[in-house]
């Protein structure tokens, strides 16, 4: 039960409190005086989507509060409360006190029990204790896509549908996995021949830094080696090895000397014959030293040869993926990862489609489940809703709920590849044949004329027939399952005279269990004096300025303020002792049925 309401500026309320009843709570006011601010304060605490055009002008924020005590078959509830880690309210723990905080800036907040929750929190909960039927709500009855969620509701599989969604849901969450480790796996394909070979390559080579830097020394020191070699060659080709060489000279020289002393008799030459003797015994001592030193520089060529082959190698691993050794040994590791990985995908795609498999055969038994359930439900629910609707006015009306076999799309995953996928066809079969709904999908028919053929709702129901069918199934859809607060918000549009007594009569029922005793409590806003005079407790709406402004207030009627009201909804704004008398009479027909 919704045992009071608090809005704090929102729109023209600027701080009102209602404290409301179990029963049928009718609101009525003239137009404008801001009954409809009643809904919007609940659809807030319902969760929805906030407007901020709703704050009142000169004020940054709103709020909402809505203290519930419900009235029976509660447990579920307060164990919802306890797996989502929300403690009991502190003043008093039969009462659940949902607030709702807006402002202009975008930042809004929701708590439970004074506890900050998420929006998705809030209507979860928020959903289990408030149901409200405007004329939005009958438009849903147009879409045919509500239509399973009705008899799900009605045949008890609220359960069983959540988790078949969890499992529809997390199906395509896996099928969508696979696709992308499908299309992975392609682009990796094409790029393993060449990581694979280019592996191979680095592999076979075996090449280490430690062995480079060895081979470069070795072939650095056989070159200078040659070199040194070479100088020494010529230096004793200079000396003494080539045709034209120093001690050749020189020995030719001290001959030439020697029969220039005879011949000339000039012996002041001769000393020069003891320099040139010291000067060929250094350049002999020279040359024997050069040498020697060239057998020092003697090298193994077949080790160099091996050397240069072997530099050969990591040149060409250089020149391809290079410039240094540390280069070639990180595209070996990419190598070795992008192949790693292509295994590790192979192998994903295995446990995933394993998983997916098992994830589908679970929906496909749970939609086997749903199916068969429904079916047990669908002519009970017909007859039912067309028991209710005949005492709402509409005895020659025939209403019909039948199931329709979703598409099977399994051609929709030949197309989009997923026959590649190692599951089993006949899992995929099964499964393509499953749509969110189930495998299959409830459609609401109506015949509003004895002898016409029943057709889909949305093509024949007027405003006012929306509105009774919509009553209707809500009395057969909750049975005497008690919400803490049903909302009905001008559920009389469309209809009058006769017809709105019923439905105020069928509102007022609708709060009582089957033993007469009040088990619910409904709020209603209505324009119809029939549909007021069923209430429990009446409260009137209107609007004042005050401060020049604009400010609505709400009051409970007590019996005088009550007729007044039926019979300004009877005759307009003028009251008559004709309307006062005419309300009294619709009272009191009304409080006779209803004791009956």
């Amino acid at each position: 039960m919704l045992k009071q309401l608090n809005i704090q500026n929102l729109a023209i309320a600027e701080n009102i409190s209602v404290q409301f009843q179990k029963g049928l709570n009718v609101i009525t006011g003239e137009t404008g005086a801001g009954k409809s601010l009643l809904v919007d304060a609940l659809c807030l605490l319902r969760g929805c989507r906030v407007d901020t055009t709703l704050i009142r002008t000169g004020h940054e924020s709103a709020q909402v509060t809505g203290v519930f005590i419900p009235l029976h078959n509660s447990s579920q509830i307060y164990n919802l409360l306890e797996e989502l880690g929300i403690p009991l309210y502190c003043d008093d723990p039969n009462e659940i006190v949902i607030k709702r905080f807006i402002q202009r800036n975008g930042k809004h907040r929701a708590t439970i029990n004074e506890n900050l929750v998420s929006s998705k929190i809030l209507q979860l909960i928020s959903g289990e204790l408030i149901d409200i039927s405007s004329q939005f709500e009958n438009q849903r009855l147009l879409d045919n896509e509500t239509h399973t969620s009705f008899l799900d509701e009605f045949s008890g599989n609220q359960y069983t549908f959540k988790k078949f969604s969890h499992y529809f849901n997390q199906a395509h969450e896996l099928l969508k996995q696979l696709k992308n480790l499908l299309v992975e796996q392609d682009l990796i394909r094409r790029e393993k021949n060449l990581y694979e070979f280019e592996l191979s390559q680095i592999d076979t080579a075996q090449i280490s830094k430690v062995e480079f830097k060895q081979i470069e020394e070795k072939i650095s020191l056989g070159n200078k080696a040659n070199i040194s070699k070479r100088i020494c060659s010529e230096i004793n080709m200079n000396l003494c090895n080539s045709d034209i060489n120093c001690l050749d000279l020189l020995k030719y020289s001290r001959k030439n000397i020697e029969k220039l002393v005879k011949i000339s008799g000039h012996s002041d030459v001769i000393k020069n014959l003891e320099q040139i003797d010291g000067i060929i015994a250094l350049l002999e001592e020279l040359n024997n030293s050069i040498e020697l030193t060239s057998n020092k520089f003697d090298i193994d060529e077949t080790e160099l040869n091996q050397a240069t082959k072997r530099i050969e190698e990591y040149n060409k691993l250089l020149i391809k993926f290079g410039p240094t050794i540390d280069d070639i040994e990180c595209y070996k590791t990419k190598c070795e990862e992008f192949l790693s990985k292509a295994e590790g995908i192979e192998n994903e795609m295995k446990n995933v489609a394993q998983k997916c498999e098992l994830v589908m055969e679970h929906c496909i038994l749970l939609s086997q489940e749903l199916k068969k359930s429904r079916q047990e439900k669908l002519n009970f629910i017909s007859q039912s809703v067309q028991k209710e609707m005949s005492e709402l006015g509409m005895p020659k009306a025939k209403f019909i709920c039948e199931l329709k076999e979703n598409q099977n799309n399994l051609d929709i995953a030949k197309i989009t590849g997923l026959n590649q996928i190692p599951i089993s066809q006949k899992t995929l079969k099964l499964f393509y044949s499953i749509a969110k709904s189930g495998s299959e999908k409830a459609q609401f028919l109506l015949s509003t004329n004895l002898g016409m053929e029943a057709q889909p709702i949305e093509k024949i129901a007027s405003g006012g027939e929306l509105s009774r069918i919509m009553l209707a199934i809500k009395n057969v859809l909750f049975g005497e399952e008690a919400m803490s607060v049903f909302v009905f918000d001008e559920i009389d549009t469309g209809i009058s005279g006769n017809i709105a007594a019923k439905v105020g009569r069928k509102l007022s029922e609708f709060c009582k269990s089957s033993d007469g005793e009040i088990t619910r409590q409904a709020l209603c806003i209505t324009h119809l004096a029939q549909v007021a005079c069923y209430a429990q407790n009446h409260f009137i709406v209107s609007k004042e300025v005050k401060d020049n402004k604009t400010v609505t207030k709400i009051v409970q009627a007590d019996y005088e303020e009550k007729l007044n009201e039926i019979a300004i909804l009877l005759s307009g704004e003028e009251i008559s002792l004709e309307s006062i008398a005419q309300a009294k009479v619709l009272v009191s027909e009304a409080q006779k049925e209803l004791l009956i």
